[in-house]
């Protein structure tokens, strides 16, 4: 008998449609970023004319959905919130008002102490841990990047980034990534953990929209330690090279 998340229903609509609540805009840019990182994000917008075309609504007052220009193109960016759930509401809400293609990037975890703080990742496929992405995909453990991986690496690399490639260990219960299952994680090939990467993947499989994703890290789990290398301390000093990275990597996509 199989379990509630392998009954995946592939029917395209739902009695609930982003639609009804996000409908499409005019002139809503096809090529969108999003952090995690309300300061790195409020930072790299600093001096870019910017105008906000939307707000994705809240019960928490909402997030902004700003546009910018660059070489005459206009660019769209917005904050993700954190956890997979809120993490795509959202993202569905920014696809059905326009976006064709998504740069994610945002901080991991990392499961190797030889990876440093502040160093890039980029995810070849998200260990589905999580909930979210079954009711987008057949259920399964892993889904893949496939070329976009490639294409992020290669991006970064030509603006001088030393890359690591890896899985990503995508899991809704942080404080239960036990020493077992990481260690099974491992075994894997999981470089990283997160908390939003397999179900934002999977939303835009479903939805046909292009997506790519890179990581910054900073703290690192081990099986007996966790050192939070002081989390989001300095991301405003980086701040103008991550979303630099994030809008070639958006050009490139």
């Amino acid at each position: 008998m199989s379990t509630l998340l392998e009954q995946f229903d592939p029917s395209p609509k739902a009695i609930f449609e982003p639609s009804m609540v996000a409908p499409k805009l005019e002139h809503f840019p096809e090529k969108v970023l999003t952090c995690y990182s309300k300061k790195l994000l409020e930072k790299a917008l600093e001096g870019r004319v910017v105008e906000t075309i939307c707000r994705l609504d809240t019960e928490d007052g909402g997030l902004p959905v700003y546009v910018f220009e660059e070489d005459g193109v206009r660019y769209g960016a917005y904050m993700s919130r954190v956890g997979a759930p809120a993490c795509v509401i959202n993202l569905e809400e920014v696809i059905s008002r326009g976006a064709k293609t998504v740069m994610m990037f945002g901080s991991c975890g990392v499961l190797a102490e030889d990876i440093p703080k502040w160093g890039i990742i980029v995810p070849t496929a998200a260990l589905r841990d999580e909930g979210v992405s079954y009711h987008y995909l057949p259920a399964s453990d892993e889904v893949s990047f496939g070329e976009v991986t490639d294409l992020v690496k290669e991006t970064l690399e030509a603006a001088g980034e030393n890359v690591r490639l890896g899985k990503v260990w995508t899991t809704d219960a942080i404080y239960r990534e036990t020493a077992v299952k990481m260690a099974k994680r491992k075994e894997q090939g999981c470089i990283a953990v997160d908390m939003e990467s397999a179900s934002a993947l999977a939303v835009c499989k479903f939805r046909g929209v292009k997506f790519g994703q890179f990581f910054y890290t900073e703290d690192v789990l081990t099986e007996d330690n966790w050192d939070g290398r002081g989390l989001a301390s300095g991301v405003k000093d980086q701040a103008d090279r991550l979303f630099g990275l994030a809008l070639n990597c958006l050009k490139a996509l």
